[in-house]
């Protein structure tokens, strides 16, 4: 499972790529593992986006990171863990949504 995040001013996103070993995605579908890091340095990538290619992490499979979800009602959610294939974290002004999670 790839878990990318654009909440960039999370002390755990490194480029665009979640860095825990374990993630929660509370009841309505938010990161609930957000740690903000008012000091990180977060780039403005919308100025440039289209004049060269991202600086993101590389895609790397998180065989051990066990993400674990309140949200009953996202068809993803198995006995409090998820089995998507991947994960997508938003960023919000203040909140980090999943927006992996597709309703029942």
């Amino acid at each position: 499972m790839d878990v990318v995040c654009r909440k960039y001013s999370c002390m755990y996103n490194d480029r665009a790529k979640c860095t825990r070993n374990n993630l929660k995605i509370n009841s309505v579908a938010d990161c609930g593992d957000l740690k903000i890091d008012k000091n990180k340095e977060v780039k403005d990538v919308s100025l440039d986006m289209f004049s060269h290619e991202p600086n993101i992490a590389p895609y790397h499979h998180c065989r051990t990171m066990n993400i674990m979800c309140d949200s009953n009602n996202c068809i993803f959610n198995r006995t409090g863990e998820c089995f998507s294939n991947g994960i997508f974290v938003g960023s919000e002004i203040n909140d980090a949504p999943c927006n992996s999670y597709v309703p029942r």
